[in-house]
């Protein structure tokens, strides 16, 4: 019962939050960013190397041209390798969800290729 009250309460407060700007839409979306990682103490920058497959973290998503940032609440780490990190999105809210999924159809328009899948997004940190 423990782990579980320990497991959700990471789920509400991950420690890292990533603060990234969308850099490329291909078949994926890429972002450039850094990991801020959150303690008792505060806020410090970290590297991705301080996280590990299955952790938890919010995500900062920054659109070019937009005001506001996609606040996506909930992601997991799929992989780590050296500045790169791989994530998985759990949970949005559905106006930023619709947000980004506008801004990709857009950016796929004006290429003519297929919108960038959005549940998946890789970090450059």
């Amino acid at each position: 019962m423990m782990t579980l009250t320990k497991q959700q309460s990471c789920w509400a407060s991950p420690k890292f939050t990533i603060d990234c700007l969308l850099s490329n839409v291909s078949r994926q979306m890429e972002a450039d960013g850094c990991v801020l990682e959150f303690s008792e103490d505060g806020c410090k920058t970290t590297t991705p190397d301080q996280m590990a497959v299955g952790d938890f973290v919010k995500v900062q998503l920054w659109l070019e041209g937009e005001e506001a940032f996609v606040d996506i609440r909930l992601a997991e780490v799929r992989r780590v390798h050296n500045h790169w990190i791989a994530l998985e999105v759990i949970q949005v809210s559905q106006t930023d969800r619709v947000k980004l999924k506008r801004f990709l159809d857009t950016l796929a328009a004006m290429r003519t290729e297929a919108p960038a899948f959005i549940d998946h997004l890789l970090v450059r940190a």
